[in-house]
């Protein structure tokens, strides 16, 4: 067992520890992944502990890695600052994804409430979201060979 480093949370509103207890991290992002339905659990955010803070009472952050949708498709998000403030939001995509492609996958959320358009490169199962966000976990970045798409503000 590992001192947690991470934080999860569901919906927007469960939140709490990424614990390798029962389960190597990998396998408890994967299993966490696979448990959205794209219904009643239909987000997945992870993000690190600032440095100095209690995981108990550390506040949400600033940079995330977050997804949405069911796991058979869902769509993954990354939060960067830049280190005079400036935020970026990005549309993570597969190492194919044309970036001229049109945003004609329609992945939607919280049983129909919330939708977004992306390519068919942007669209992932809860096993490939898994593996990027092992990485996140690991680097606090997306594998190098995952496309970008810069959201507008």
């Amino acid at each position: 067992m590992s001192t947690p480093t991470h934080i999860t949370m569901f919906d927007g509103k469960r939140r709490g520890p990424l614990v390798d207890y029962f389960r190597p991290y990998p396998d408890q992002i994967r299993t966490s992944l696979n448990t959205l339905d794209g219904a009643s659990s239909w987000a997945y955010s992870l993000w690190r502990v600032p440095k100095g803070k209690d995981i108990n009472d550390a506040p949400y952050s600033e940079t995330f890695l977050q997804a949405a949708g069911s796991a058979e498709g869902m769509t993954i998000e990354m939060r960067t600052v830049e280190t005079d403030g400036t935020p970026h939001h990005f549309v993570v995509g597969k190492p194919c994804t044309d970036p001229s492609a049109p945003l004609t996958r329609i992945i939607s959320w919280a049983d129909g409430a919330h939708s977004t358009a992306v390519r068919d490169g942007e669209v992932f199962t809860a096993d490939e979201a898994a593996e990027i966000f092992y990485a996140y976990f690991l680097t606090d970045a997306v594998p190098t060979s995952c496309t970008l798409r810069e959201m507008a503000a």
